[in-house]
């Protein structure tokens, strides 16, 4: 083995290699367990950016844990065609030659995005394999394909024949930039500090002295205005029944009206009535047959019911018609308002509500199926507390608006007929229109939203509507790894469509994982500038250390607060393992391996304590990856490796490595590292996957090892805990500590040697000294003296671990005259430090302003100083008293 653990090397060969003997795809041997999954499609537009790799990170994970179990693993790669993503990146590509899709046509524009998916839609994939995933590449799916076309088409028609889908004018949410319709979800709300403008309605007749007032935070929209609606209980409008109004600028009458949708503690209690550009007014409107008056255009410039303000982008005409309603005295006032602001979830533009012919599909029963099948059980959510939002959600939907007016995605089954105005639904083009036989037909101009076709993912991704041997091993799929942030976009609908046409449940567990956030625990943004570049991160320290820091960070928070640094950490950690290893390689050199160890007997205390820790070890990593607690598993490999292994049985069984080959006490060390590294580095490798392939390939063979650690078994715990081991193991590691600790506050050499007592009774004293080689080899003592009677020697300083009291004479080690300079010196910093921090804990305006986690971080702070000039004040006393 090299010095220096070289990643970049290395992954590239174990990742060739795995590919080349297709560890990753199911091998469809009747009567193995078979566990399967469906990635969530990243977009064909997509690199690989921390959401991915942290998402797939944790699918890997959970593969490569349930092929070392015995299972047949199918994990479907696939990309999604992102409709309005999409389209959106090709129109930027086409405006730098000069073009439009407009120019170009439906079909050469669509010919267009086909060639662009061909030469760049797949990059992600090439990305996640530079991560480590594996997916079964075979089987990878792409949402419009001509599997999922077909399953596209198949749900649809049945779902309009069935009464599910129906077409109509609603309000919908639009996109002025991207000129489509968008469902609810996928409007992302965020405040606004805007204003509140409050504006003079007339009565007809008495224009120039009698009027209402409305609040409005959208001006703009009074150009379509058809009444003015008021409580019936509010005393102020009880007497205005049948009373006119003139809309100001406009001159348009408009009645008013009494609707119990109406605040009275909102505004003035008046509420202006505009039912083509909002939801709720659109309900008032039907309610009361206003009429519709649309004054937007598709682009969100105002349109030829706007009168003088035609052409205007929508926020210029409100610039304009405030400067003229104020100018002709019918702004009363404005004032600060903070209110939510819906934008498009792809291209961030405030989105518009607007009237609009759509399809929809109605969610009532869908829902209610969905919501039950949880409710009893046939679907798990780790962690659980994500079905009360997942009901909550289902309990409140509205059906969901499925057409986009964009040119690339999944065309509507359907065609119009231009004699009787009916509709054909048909899975290839018909010649004529089924209800009366005319050939003047046209297919519907809209696409299918993104989601309808991603909802069939568990089911059409393994070939349904087709069937085969895939979907019938492998569906229901065992798990869906997804984040909250598409609970209700993604997950429930594929729940919904999935019970819908299959009668099956999609998946039998769900995991909502949290987002990857900044080091402040905030999302990631390119406008914010704090976007972190993965593949950057696995070049400069190395793939397993990069994955290793997304899974090793606990938190309940929506966000996972990365760090750049505990990256190092764990590049650190990488190095810690191959260095460790190395060690261990270079001395089994002469060690055949043999199943069980046939020395048992000559086993030491230190022996059997990392043996009852691994088998430990193995029990909880396997129940912690059994319940996807990731990063307990994850923590629980790194303190046995890091602190257990190479901080302590390495350190302490180095003497015995050095005896005679053949003897007893070598031979024992070596079977346990042997047996102890093998089995970490399984429990290890759906973590690591790289560098714990690297190193079990260069451990010594015995007849049932596989050619790769990826095929292994899983680790099975072979012995019982022995906690009274434990136990006795612990105690002396605390003696062992706390002298280390002495001799690092003491500011004694690592180089020099010392005396040691240690005085101690009963079971303890038994302990030492049966564990003398131990003490004395990590504190690097040359004299111990152990006993019922040690007395404190002079010129020492002391310390109690439990029972045991501890003397470290300092005479002959130290200028005792300078170390009470310097301990002296060390507590006045502490001194300062303790003011600074009890200053930053008095400051009523950090205690207000500062997160409740830095408050406590600051809190601990101040204890460790108090404890730290505790142990220094002792010292000093001690020295000086002799």
């Amino acid at each position: 083995m090299k010095k220096r653990y070289e990643p970049e090397e290395i992954e590239k060969k174990w990742r060739n290699f795995w590919e080349k003997k297709g560890y990753f795809s199911p091998n469809l041997k009747k009567g193995k367990p078979t566990f399967s999954m469906v990635m969530p499609p990243p977009n064909i537009t997509g690199v690989l950016h921390m959401g991915h790799a942290f998402n797939n990170t944790l699918q890997d994970i959970v593969a490569r844990f349930k092929r070392m179990q015995g299972y047949d693993v199918l994990w479907v790669p696939g990309i999604d065609h992102a409709g309005i993503a999409t389209q959106n990146v090709v129109e930027r590509s086409l405006s730098k030659e000069g073009l439009s899709r407009q120019k170009l046509g439906r079909e050469e524009f669509r010919k267009r995005i086909w060639e662009w998916k061909e030469r760049y839609g797949e990059r992600i994939f090439s990305q996640l394999r530079d991560l480590g995933v594996s997916c079964s590449w075979r089987d990878k799916a792409f949402t419009m394909d001509e599997g999922h076309s077909l399953a596209v088409k198949e749900v649809f028609i049945r779902l309009y024949e069935e009464g599910y889908i129906y077409r109509g004018n609603y309000i919908i949410n639009w996109c002025p930039k991207c000129e489509t319709a968008l469902s609810d979800i996928e409007v992302e709300y965020e405040e606004k500090k805007g204003k509140l403008y409050y504006i003079r309605y007339p009565f007809k007749g008495k224009e120039n002295k009698d009027y209402i007032v409305v609040a409005t935070t959208r001006p703009e929209t009074m150009l379509g205005d058809t009444a003015i609606a008021v409580n019936p209980e509010d005393e102020r409008y009880k007497n205005l029944k049948g009373e006119k109004l003139i809309l100001p600028l406009v001159g348009r009458e408009i009645p008013l009206i009494y609707d119990d949708y109406v605040d009275p503690e909102f505004g003035t209690g008046a509420l202006k009535v505009t039912p083509a550009h909002d939801p709720n007014d659109f309900l008032i409107g039907k309610k009361h047959n206003l009429s519709l008056v649309n004054v937007l255009n598709k682009d969100g410039t105002i349109n030829e019911n706007g009168g003088e303000y035609q052409g205007l982008d929508r926020y210029e005409c409100r610039r304009r018609l405030l400067k003229d309603l104020k100018d002709k005295g019918f702004l009363e006032k404005m004032e600060d308002y903070v209110y939510r602001l819906g934008h498009c979830y792809r291209c961030g533009t405030p989105v518009e509500p607007y009237l609009s012919l759509q399809w929809f599909i109605k969610m009532g029963d869908l829902a209610r199926e969905a919501k039950r099948v949880v409710k009893e059980g046939k679907i798990e959510f780790f962690p659980p507390f994500w079905k009360k939002n997942y009901f909550q959600w289902l309990e409140n939907i509205h059906d969901w608006c499925i057409s986009r007016q964009i040119w690339w995605g999944h065309s509507l089954p359907v065609w119009h007929c231009e004699d009787c105005e009916k509709v054909t639904t048909s899975k290839d083009k018909p010649d004529k229109c089924s209800h009366c036989g005319s050939r003047r037909i046209k297919q519907d101009e809209n696409v299918l939203d993104t989601w309808f076709s991603s909802s069939l993912w568990p089911f059409s991704s393994l070939g349904w509507p087709k069937g085969g041997e895939k979907f019938e091993r492998f569906y229901p799929t065992s798990l869906l790894c997804s984040g909250w942030d598409i609970l209700f976009f993604w997950v429930s609908r594929m729940i919904m469509m999935s019970l819908k046409f299959t009668g099956k449940v999609p998946f039998y567990k769900v995991y909502i994982h949290p987002l990857i956030g900044d080091e402040k625990g905030e999302k990631m943004s390119k406008s914010k500038g704090n976007v972190v570049d993965p593949l950057q991160m696995m070049r400069k320290y190395g793939t397993d250390a990069f994955r290793f820091s997304l899974i090793a960070l606990k938190t309940d928070s929506p966000y996972i607060r990365f760090s750049e640094d505990r990256v190092r950490g764990y590049r650190n950690f990488a190095n810690k393992i191959w260095n460790a290893s190395r060690f261990i390689l270079m001395n089994v050199d002469d060690f055949t391996p043999q199943k069980k160890l046939k020395v048992s007997k000559s086993l030491e205390l230190c022996d059997r304590w990392i043996l009852s820790r691994y088998h430990l070890l193995v029990e909880r990593v396997t129940s912690d990856l059994e319940n996807f607690k990731f990063s307990e598993a994850a923590n629980l490999l790194y303190r046995f490796i890091w602190g257990e292994l190479c901080d302590w049985y390495i350190e302490l069984v180095k003497p015995r490595l050095l005896r005679e080959k053949g003897s007893r006490s070598r031979y024992s060390a070596q079977w346990i590292l042997y047996y102890v590294l093998k089995g970490t580095l399984k429990l290890l490798h759906p973590f690591m996957p790289f560098i714990t392939e690297e190193v079990y390939q260069r451990l010594p063979k015995d007849e049932e090892d596989e050619e790769s650690i990826m095929i292994s078994s899983w680790p099975k715990p072979e012995g019982e805990r022995d906690e009274e081991v434990e136990d006795k193991m612990r105690l002396l590691m605390k003696v062992i500590q706390e002298v280390r600790t002495i001799r690092s506050e003491m500011g004694i050499s690592p180089q020099k040697r010392i005396d040691l007592h240690l005085k101690a009774t009963g079971e303890d004293l038994s302990l030492l000294k049966k564990n003398k080689s131990y003490i004395c080899n990590l504190t690097r003592t040359d004299r111990l003296i152990i006993g019922e009677d040690v007395a404190r020697p002079s010129h020492s300083v002391s310390s109690i671990v439990e029972e045991i009291e501890i003397f470290v004479p300092l005479k002959g080690l130290l200028d005792l005259s300078r170390e009470k300079i310097r301990l002296k010196r060390i507590l006045e910093e502490l001194k300062e430090e303790l003011a600074t921090a009890e200053r930053r804990l008095s400051n009523p305006e950090f205690l207000r302003k500062a997160p409740a986690e830095v408050i406590e971080k600051e809190k601990e702070g101040k204890r460790g100083i108090k404890m730290k000039m505790e142990r220094f004040k002792k010292r000093l006393e001690e020295i000086e008293q002799g």
